[in-house]
C-alpha cells in the first residue's frame, strides 16, 4: 500500500509554500528579524496565511516536527476554538502521532466549521482510508470533488483510486485514476493504471495508457522506462527505440537512462 500522507492537501491557499519559506516568513512576522535578500529562483512568500501562528504550525508539520506543530496549533485554537484550518491541521498531526480517536474528533469539528472546504474533506478522506474506513473515506473524497471551485480534483481522484484499490475494488480504482488523468496529466495515476492493467493480464490497455501519457510533456523518466519495459515484453522494438530516444534526450542523467544503457531491463 502506498503511503498516502504525501498526498495530503494544503489547508489554505496561503499555506502552499514549503516549510523553509514559511519559516522565513514567520521569522519576520513573529519576531521582526530581517529576511535574507530574495532571488529570482526563490519561491514566493506565502500569500495571506490565516495567521502567522497557524502558518508556523503548518511549517513544522511539513517538516515532520509533529509535537512542535501540535503545540503551535494549540496556541491558535486557544484563541480561535472553531478555526477550521487549525482543527484540520490538528487532525493531520494526531493522525501522524497515531492518535486516531483524537484525529477523527478534530476532523469532524473542522468539517462542522467549514462543511464546503474541499481540502479538509480530502484530508479527512485520506485519514479514514488509512484507518480502513473505506465507505466513509469515499464519501469524503466525493464531497471534495463536488466542490465547484476546488482546484485539486485530479489529486483527490488519484488518492481515491489508491484507497479503492486498498479496499479491493480494482475496477473502481481504474476508473478513478482515469478520471484523474482526464483532469491533469500526472505520472502517478498513469503508472498506477498501467500497472493495474498489467496485473490483470491486459497488456494492450497498459501500453495504451503509457503511450498516451508518454506522448505528453508530462512524461517522466519512470513512465518512459515503464513504457520501454512493456514494449520489450511485447516485442515492440520500434516503441522501445522511440521511448529510449525520449529518455536520453530529456533525462540523460536519470537512473532509468543508466539502466537502459546497461541493458539492465529488470532494474
Amino acid at each position: 500500500m502506498r503511503n498516502l500522507w504525501s498526498h495530503f492537501s494544503p489547508l489554505c491557499c496561503g499555506l502552499k509554500a514549503g516549510p523553509r519559506v514559511l519559516l522565513l516568513f514567520l521569522c519576520w512576522a513573529l519576531s521582526g528579524c530581517a529576511l535574507p535578500p530574495s532571488s529570482a529562483s526563490s519561491p514566493p512568500l506565502p500569500v495571506s496565511p490565516p495567521t502567522p501562528r497557524l502558518a508556523l504550525a503548518y511549517a513544522y508539520y511539513q517538516n515532520g516536527q509533529y509535537l512542535v506543530a501540535l503545540e503551535e496549533n494549540r496556541k491558535v485554537l486557544n484563541t480561535q476554538t472553531d478555526e477550521p484550518q487549525a482543527l484540520a491541521l490538528q487532525g493531520l498531526i494526531y493522525a501522524r502521532l497515531d492518535e486516531p480517536t483524537l484525529a477523527q474528533r478534530s476532523f469532524l469539528r473542522a468539517q462542522q466549521a467549514a462543511p464546503r472546504d474541499a481540502d479538509i474533506a480530502h484530508n479527512h478522506g485520506l485519514f479514514l482510508c488509512e484507518q480502513g474506513q473505506f465507505a466513509a473515506a469515499f464519501e469524503r473524497f466525493g464531497h471534495a470533488v463536488q466542490q465547484v471551485l476546488y482546484a485539486d480534483k485530479a489529486k483527490t481522484f488519484w488518492v481515491w483510486g489508491v484507497c479503492a484499490q486498498k479496499s479491493g475494488d480494482e475496477a473502481a480504482a481504474q476508473s478513478l485514476w482515469g478520471q484523474s488523468l482526464l483532469l491533469k496529466s500526472s505520472a502517478e495515476p498513469a503508472l498506477a493504471l498501467a500497472r493495474s492493467y498489467r496485473q490483470q493480464q491486459m497488456p494492450q490497455r497498459a501500453g495504451d495508457v503509457l503511450a498516451q501519457f508518454n506522448g505528453t510533456l508530462a512524461a517522466t523518466a519512470e513512465t518512459l522506462w515503464q513504457g520501454i519495459q512493456w514494449a520489450r515484453q511485447q516485442g515492440d522494438f520500434d516503441t522501445v527505440k522511440r521511448y529510449a530516444m525520449q529518455l536520453k534526450a530529456r533525462f540523460p542523467v536519470s537512473s532509468q537512462w543508466d539502466a537502459f544503457a546497461r541493458e539492465a531491463y529488470d532494474d
